[in-house]
């Protein structure tokens, strides 16, 4: 099952392997593997070689010397035999897309880099990565900026920007949603905002144009004090399941909408109504976030934060950790916990809220990290750096793993590991952007898809079909 599979003699020579064997894919070379016409060439240096060289014992002066045939054959045979060994070796190839290229070999390997439990694993140990963020102001269309990367996601940097200049040159005016490699972006054309989903990870996906939305069911001679229309995609980012939040406040009364797309469009709404109590009869509502845990919560500024859970169209009101106001993200923490990041001048905090029960109340808080960023970020921004106190949290990843921090005055983001606290500056504000000066940024963050879109093979029958799927992995 090994042959026509080609690993690099880039080899580690313990156990101890790192992300890929040959440094591009993590154990395949399709290079190597295909001749000019595409099809399986004779291996240069076959994973048995490989995995050979963890038990090739060596001689008094240090110097390793092949093993006998036989003895070959045995550790071969013990090595690749192992399940358990095998899954060890593929849970430190450290990207998904290695841990896909890996699978190629065959259908074992492919059942065992697929097998639930081991992806869970997987991926604590080695969670989605930041590709880039899509960057842009409510005055100027977005861009794709790329953040560095380790050879093994090069690829995939780069197929993710060439997607997204595409589809911005095109007219994009906003990104509605970005969530496990896709895009709900929105664009004018022909006089028309329509909205549409993208997939600049997935070769071969094409654009989906979304049905016009549906305008909300008010009365327009209400006098509302803060209105939103929003599409969200699900929480594993696929095509099923795109929500749209119709939501608007009139005085004490908040009303919302939910639809869910079908295969016949829209359909029936649900509807939520609340009334918010008098002493929040002020409250102005400021943004909408992104949904955590498949609820969204709107920005109120009064201490509290306004959550509306979308499969039951109810509301929540969740009160913030003392001092907060405006300026922080939630992110989905384990089980139904949420995280709150925040940034007082420059100082950023981390909070964590179990949501247990009907325990909302600020008590719920606990705080979990705290650091200051100002040295950081002043000695990145160099001589871009305008002295200001704000700092603006422009988005959050799952589990609080990173932040991307703007900073105005200074026209630059920062982007912050929160765990390891690296801070690093990912975007300046270039020449013709000087107007947006006092105009916040919007980011997108885009990740690395989760879980890994393994291919369907049947090993030893269907040649042409891994074939098919290398070339497929090339492309993306």
């Amino acid at each position: 099952s090994l042959n026509g599979v080609c690993f690099s003699s880039a080899v580690v020579p313990s156990i101890k392997l790192r992300s890929g064997l040959d440094g591009r894919c993590g154990g395949l070379s399709s290079a190597a593997c295909m001749d000019g016409r595409g099809r399986l060439c004779k291996v240069t240096r076959s994973a048995t070689e490989i995995l050979l060289r963890l038990k090739i014992p060596q001689n008094m002066d240090g110097y390793r010397r092949a093993p006998p045939p036989a003895a070959a054959a045995a550790s071969a045979a013990s090595v690749l035999g192992d399940d358990d060994l095998l899954r060890e070796i593929f849970i430190r190839l450290g990207f998904p897309n290695c841990l896909v290229r890996a699978a190629l070999v065959s259908q074992r390997w492919l059942l065992n880099a697929s097998d639930p439990a081991f992806l869970r694993r997987f991926r604590e140990r080695n969670p989605p990565r930041v590709l880039g963020v899509c960057a842009g102001y409510s005055v100027r269309p977005f861009k794709f900026v790329p953040l560095p990367q380790p050879p093994e996601l090069a690829a995939l940097s780069r197929r993710a920007a060439s997607s997204c200049a595409y589809a911005f040159a095109r007219g994009g005016q906003r990104i509605e949603h970005c969530r496990n490699g896709r895009l709900i972006v929105e664009s004018l054309r022909k006089g028309t905002f329509k909205h549409s989903v993208l997939a600049p990870l997935l070769y071969g996906e094409p654009e989906a144009v979304l049905p016009p939305i549906p305008p909300p069911r008010r009365h327009p001679q209400e006098l509302t004090q803060g209105s939103f229309t929003q599409i969200f995609l699900p929480e594993d980012g696929g095509r099923e399941g795109i929500t749209l939040v119709n939501l608007w406040k009139v005085q004490r009364e908040v009303r919302a909408e939910v639809y869910v797309l079908g295969a016949a469009g829209w359909g029936v709404p649900t509807t939520a109504i609340t009334e918010i109590e008098l002493q929040y009869a002020a409250t102005f509502f400021a943004k909408m976030l992104p949904p955590v845990h498949g609820k969204v919560f709107v920005v109120t500024g009064f201490g509290y934060t306004l959550g509306l859970d979308l499969a039951t169209a109810t509301f929540v009101m969740l009160q913030l950790p003392a001092g907060v106001r405006y300026n922080y993200m939630l992110s989905s923490a384990e089980g139904s916990g949420i995280y709150l990041v925040t940034v007082d001048r420059f100082q950023l905090s981390v909070w964590l809220h179990r949501m247990a029960g009907d325990n909302h109340g600020a008590g719920g808080w606990l705080l979990v990290d705290t650091f200051s960023v100002l040295e950081a970020c002043a000695r990145l921004a160099g001589d871009s750096w305008v002295p200001c106190e704000y700092l603006n949290v422009a988005a959050v990843g799952d589990n609080a793993d990173f932040v991307f921090l703007d900073h105005p005055s200074s026209g630059v983001i920062f982007y912050v590991h929160l765990s390891s606290r690296v801070v690093k500056m990912v975007y300046q504000r270039t020449a013709d952007e000087h107007e947006c000066r006092s105009v916040a940024v919007r980011i997108s963050p885009v990740m690395t898809i989760w879980p890994p879109i393994f291919p369907a093979l049947n090993i030893g029958h269907d040649q042409e079909g891994i074939v098919r799927a290398v070339r497929s992995l090339d492309r993306r």
